[in-house]
């Protein structure tokens, strides 16, 4: 995103789209293959799980994901941000129990659960199984495999289920076995475990990550075709329903889309709830357009389409140019599969794939009386240390109006923790649910929700968060997650169910089903809901008190006393009068005035009801935290870039948040940063903040980041006459870093085994592994043997050597560029030695040297670019012109042998007859030990070893001549 100040301009010009009464036709017409009706689901077998119980996940599904393509740098300030949780307590989940598990499916991962749920029912699916529940959480069905029920000879998973509430049927779906095809069944009758009538769809491309909706005249959905770019598409439901053998298929290009240059593409259809609906109503796809991703979008909105069915002549149906609708600024910009995820977790390097440059699923859509409200939710940055954040948007559309914002608002709890790939719905109350993952460093990848009632304030969750599990481990063989969420409305317009997954341990999914309601459903309910006044500002001692109640219950309530109290202490007990119809609100002023002039105290202000009969107290009370403040007080927040990472140059932007802590507004003031303590850059700032604002400022001189290292930067505000210094300032610490490119190396990808010169390195699977604590002396002109051992083939391999010492690895410097291990093999122990060679003219000194590797295909040029499957290794060469002494100990042979009570013999045989020096480091490269001469007897250079007094882990030991820079290493293990 970009901040534009003309957003409010913006929404005049473009809340209707550019030449908005131009159509198009559909691109593609198909016709499903009908596959015929299947036996009863509940007659299929279950998948027996005695032989995949126990299975480690080997298997990973792909997605398509182009990585190519502009991306804009942009700065992002989050406006309305939600940093503090709803206050209204919940109501205990309903439901709450494990759906399916990585031991039933065998292993494959990301699990992509989907859920539907009837009047008896929920249907519940993952890659390759389906199960049925009652719902009390009973397993009436399953696991059953999706392939052998709809009668394919495979499915490679993204399954989708839906309940269509207006036909009582289920509808599941799947890849299909033909190339580029989808699998449908639709359900006999409304009893999810009878039988279903099956189609097969051929696309013009794969049709990856497909997304459904139903809709009054038609199964809508989209698909990320191809990887490249994506497709509105429309299933013949009537037929289908009748279980018709030839239901056609129309598939739409979506007008002036522009489609996110690193992602999965992927739109979403209006789904709808409920069962009201205008039946003239035109099918709906929205979209996501993000500033960053392009300069040709000018402003982050939505796009949304409206799509008219003709089934009584197919060719006549239209898709319409998209509306527009600007948003609030956001930052979809993470990358979606092939990444490194920005999802990050305990105790692990490796982060999750979050989701990021698609429309949550599923965007779920109600018709009321007096408006139609369509829910849409979806990933953004918050911050620059890629803190993710929900963005949801309700959208409303009255009559022949076109569809406008009616409130949005992101929610991202100011606690450290992300919260991701969401799924929301509104029930028959207006009221909305939303779920989600949330987790960081500090909590592994966890399920919550939080909701809101309607006529709450705009743009805010009120209903406190709320667990519904904590998960107990991580992924940290790879960065695949999800791949979605899918949140339904049971029948009865009020309860939601929730599905996603987290870990039950290291690396093995499972999911979770839970069902929730926001209304509680009593007869007799009341509470604070909200506290208007006062604000925080320049406070006297005589503020007043305005709240808002809320009559959660049914009956009519009248007489309801209240309590304030502050920091605690009781101020008053009055009585609101009034008459409160029910599932409405009512606002009251108190008689009793707080005295809140203390300037810098931060007052905590409680409200609660006390209505006799109360059938829920947990919502009866709200709190609001009020500050005195200073009239005259700025300070930076916090400086958002750089942040720690690869690539950083001498000419990156200093970012910076200031923030008006103070009541008076702010313009014109100084601000300045300073970097490891060096002469200050202090420039102005000449917007102006309002009270308790903030803003993002970019200083017109740049830092130079370039060398790798640590640098301390401090940013300030120097507002003359500050009343409070202590919060001018912010400190951020800036790491640049070599890129590091992890990779999934479980299944045997990467290497075992790197020996070249005085490295010889047997390892396990890192992803990425640093080992320039090792290091091999190589002559400029020589070739050298470079033996590489993998565990599994067709593993092409690419070695770099960093001459320039700048860490970008050119092309130049890739001194072999793709060699392949084992041509066209899988799995296994394969082993290759390979000839580097070093130009005559290379410059001298030490230098990283850079070995990746790639399943099945070529490593990228880019030695940085992470793909799905392979393994990076690091390691530092010293380039010499070597002499006599060098050649002899660098063709030595080192044997070290292991014997009892950690004690270790040491031999080096050698031509070499000079002195022998020997030491000992720890993994971290500190020396704990040295020997500057071993005997040589018999041939060899040899020394005992007593390491019994050192903590266990593994110790590095290094060996070579006083004279020479040639040297040997091995690794030992202290137990």
């Amino acid at each position: 995103m970009k901040i534009e100040k003309l957003f409010l301009l913006l929404a005049l010009i473009f809340s209707v789209g550019v030449n908005a009464q131009e159509t198009f036709p559909p691109t593609d017409i198909i016709t499903g293959t009908y596959l015929g009706k299947t036996g009863r689901l509940d007659e299929f077998p279950t998948i027996d799980l005695t032989e995949s119980r126990n299975t480690v996940p080997t298997m990973v599904l792909d997605q398509l994901v182009n990585t190519s393509g502009e991306v804009v740098p942009t700065t992002t300030i989050i406006q309305n941000l939600q940093t503090e949780p709803g206050q209204i307590e919940a109501m205990p989940l309903e439901q709450n129990f494990i759906g399916a598990s990585a031991g039933e499916a065998g292993g494959v991962f990301p699990p992509d659960p989907t859920g539907a749920v009837g009047p008896n029912h929920y249907m519940h699916s993952v890659n390759l199984l389906v199960k049925i529940f009652d719902k009390t959480g009973n397993l009436l069905l399953g696991p059953t495999s999706i392939a052998a029920f709809l009668g394919i000879s495979n499915s490679p998973g993204d399954p989708i289920v839906l309940y269509d509430q207006l036909a009582d049927r289920w509808v599941m779906s799947a890849f299909g076995s033909l190339n580029n095809s989808l699998v449908i069944g639709v359900s006999e009758t409304g009893d999810p475990t009878g039988a279903y009538n099956v189609w097969q769809y051929q696309f013009p491309g794969f049709p990856d990550y497909p997304k459904y909706s139903t809709w009054h005249d038609g199964y809508y959905g989209t698909v990320n075709l191809g990887g490249q770019t994506t497709r509105g598409f429309v299933m013949e439901r009537d037929v289908m329903l009748a279980g018709g053998a030839n239901p056609q298929i129309l598939i739409f290009q979506l007008p002036q889309v522009i489609v996110n240059p690193n992602q999965v593409k992927s739109p979403v259809a209006a789904n709808l709830t409920g069962t009201t609906i205008d039946t003239n109503a035109p099918g709906l796809i929205t979209y996501l357009q993000d500033d960053g991703w392009t300069s040709a979008i000018t402003f982050d909105h939505l796009k949304v389409w409206e799509i008219e069915m003709d089934w009584n002549n197919p060719s006549n149906s239209t898709i319409s140019a998209p509306q527009e609708i600007p948003t609030d600024p956001f930052d979809a910009g993470e990358l979606f599969g092939n990444g490194n995820g920005a999802l990050r977790q305990p105790n692990t390097s490796q982060r999750l794939a979050a989701h990021g440059g698609i429309i949550s699923f599923n965007s779920n859509y109600r018709e009321f009386g007096t408006h139609d409200s369509w829910l849409i939710t979806f990933n953004t940055f918050i911050d620059g240390n890629q803190t993710g954040g929900i963005r949801w948007i309700e959208l409303r559309k009255n009559g022949a109006n076109p569809w406008a914002i009616f409130q949005e608002g992101t929610y991202s709890i100011a606690d450290g923790h992300s919260r991701v790939m969401s799924s929301a719905a509104m029930d028959a109350l207006g009221n909305i649910a939303m779920g989600y993952t949330t987790g960081s460093t500090g909590l592994a990848p966890s399920l919550r929700y939080t909701g809101r009632f309607d006529g709450d304030p705009m743009g805010t969750m009120t209903v406190a968060e709320t667990t519904i599990i904590n998960g107990p481990g991580v992924r940290t063989n790879s960065n695949r997650y999800g791949d979605y969420a899918h949140m339904t409305m049971d029948p009865d317009d009020l309860t939601f169910w929730f599905t996603s997954d987290y870990f039950s341990s290291n690396n093995q999914w499972r999911t979770q089903i839970a069902s929730l309601k926001i209304n509680p459903g009593f007869t007799d309910d009341v509470g604070i809901n909200n506290i208007l006044e006062p604000n925080s500002g320049v406070l006297t001692s005589s503020e007043a008190v305005q709240v808002s109640i809320r009559n959660y219950g049914s009956a009519p309530k009248t007489n309801i006393p209240l309590e304030l109290r502050v920091d605690g202490n009781l101020v008053a007990n009055e009585t609101f009068t009034g008459t409160i119809p029910g599932s409405d609100t009512a606002i009251y002023n108190f008689t009793q005035t707080l005295d809140l002039s203390n300037t810098g105290q931060t007052y905590s202000i409680e409200v609660r009801t006390n209505l006799p009969g109360d059938e829920f107290a947990n919502n009866d009370s709200f709190t609001k935290e009020v500050t005195s403040l200073f009239a005259n007080d700025t300070g930076v927040l916090e400086i958002t870039s750089p942040v720690s990472g690869t690539n950083l140059n001498s000419n990156e932007t200093i970012s910076v948040t200031v923030r008006n802590f103070g009541a008076t507004p702010q313009s014109n003031f100084p601000v300045q940063y300073t970097i490891n303590g060096g002469d200050p850059v202090v420039e102005t700032f000449t917007g102006t903040l309002t009270s308790e604002d903030e803003a993002s400022f970019d200083f017109a001189t740049t830092g130079d980041f370039n060398e790798l290292g640590t640098y301390t930067i401090v940013a300030s505000t120097n507002l003359s006459g500050d009343e409070q210094p202590s919060n001018d300032e912010a400190t951020a610490i800036v790491e640049s870093l070599l890129c590091q490119p992890a990779m999934s190396c479980s299944a045997g990808d990467g290497f075992r085994l790197v020996s070249i010169a005085e490295i010889n390195n047997p390892s396990g699977c890192e992803g990425y592994g640093d080992f320039t604590n090792l290091l091999a002396n190589l002559g400029q002109g020589s070739s050298n043997d470079l033996t590489l051992t993998t565990g599994r083939g067709n593993q092409y391999v690419s070695v770099w050597i960093d001459f320039s010492d700048n860490y970008s690895f050119s092309g130049s410097e890739r001194l072999i560029n793709n060699f392949v291990i084992a041509p066209g093999q899988g799995t296994g122990e394969f082993t290759e030695t390979l000839l580097l060679e070093i130009p005559a003219d290379a410059p001298t000194g030490e230098h990283i040297m850079r070995i990746k590797s790639n399943r099945n295909n070529p490593v990228p040029g880019d030695a940085c670019q992470e793909t799905t499957f392979g393994e990076t290794e690091d390691y530092l060469v010293n380039i010499g012109i070597l002499g006599v002494s060098d050649e002899q100990i660098s063709q030595s042979e080192l044997i070290v042998l292991s014997k009892d009570n950690n004690q270790f013999e040491v031999k080096l045989h050698s031509e070499f007859d000079e002195a022998v020096y020997l030491g000992v480091y720890n993994m971290l490269g500190q020396e704990i030990g040295f020997n500057k001469s071993i005997p040589k007897i018999d041939g060899a250079y040899r020394a005992n070893l007593d390491m019994s007094q050192m903590s266990s882990g593994v110790y590095l030991l290094r060996i070579g001549g006083q004279t020479t820079t040639s040297y040997q290493t091995a690794r030992i293990i202290v137990k």
